[in-house]
């Protein structure tokens, strides 16, 4: 019995090739398989970031961001 590995599609910013990126990998930057451009890493869970690391993850990722702000009050 073979195991199913969840895999998800990433474009190329570079070349626009489609690259398969297993879902194990969430969070690691790769490379292209068809250019060797850098790939921005693949994030499938929330990510909670503070006031000090807010501004560095999204001046520094390449990809959409989706940002949902809230308070305890």
């Amino acid at each position: 019995m073979s195991e199913t590995v969840s895999t998800y599609r990433i474009a190329c910013t570079a070349c626009g090739t489609e690259n398969r990126i297993p879902a194990s990998k969430e969070g690691i930057s790769g490379r292209c398989g068809s250019c060797r451009a850098p790939l921005p890493p693949l994030y499938l869970h929330p990510l909670e970031l503070t006031d000090r690391s807010f501004d560095p993850f999204v001046s520094g990722y390449q990809g959409p961001i989706l940002a949902e702000f809230w308070a305890p009050w």
